[in-house]
């Protein structure tokens, strides 16, 4: 979106609007940053796994695990930039075939049942982290690592997307623009 119209939906939406955009933004990218630089570390470990296996003959029992860990968090950093920018899956092929209002219902509709769901599965993940911490829960592989930590991913993930389509909700509640779209017309910003 050009920077005038930032300013313009910044003005009807006012000073909360605004730091909910910057807030939305500035979460969403700093967990890209922190997913890229996760993907990095694994590329790192499997390649070192490979070396050690195949031509040192030692295989690094503790790296299938610690992938299965950074794997989920990768994804679950990933969310609010998903929302945020409008990249989640969406069933184009019927909202496209609905007029301008009906396009803004299933939308509504979309990012309504996306916070109900996110909200439940960050309870439950909440509850989850709780009781490994609680109890001490380690994991059952070479690393022995307490649970709660990599756990801890989901609650961020969740978190972030609530955050990104709260940040959209209220966007279309006001009339401003709608999430954007995976299309040809769609430029990332």
């Amino acid at each position: 979106m050009p920077s005038d119209n930032r300013a313009g939906a910044a003005r009807r939406g006012g000073p909360v609007l605004a730091a909910l955009d910057r807030l939305t933004a500035l979460a969403s990218r700093l967990f890209v940053g922190l997913g890229a630089a996760i993907a990095v570390i694994m590329a790192v470990a499997i390649t070192y796994s490979v070396v050690m296996r195949y031509v040192l003959n030692t295989p690094q029992v503790w790296t299938d695990e610690l992938m299965g860990y950074l794997m989920v968090a990768l994804v679950m950093f990933g969310l609010g930039e998903t929302v945020r920018r409008g990249d989640h899956i969406n069933v184009d092929l019927i909202i496209a075939r609905l007029g301008p209002r009906g396009q803004v219902a299933a939308r509504v509709w979309g990012l309504v049942a996306m916070i109900t769901v996110a909200a439940v599965l960050l309870e439950r993940s909440w509850d989850m982290v709780a009781f490994s911490r609680m109890v001490g829960l380690l994991s059952d592989g070479y690393l022995a690592m307490p649970v709660w930590i990599p756990q801890s991913s989901l609650l961020i993930g969740f978190a972030l997307m609530i955050l990104a389509s709260v940040n959209q909700l209220l966007r279309l509640a006001l009339g401003l623009d709608a999430p954007p779209h995976r299309d040809a017309a769609h430029v990332p910003d």
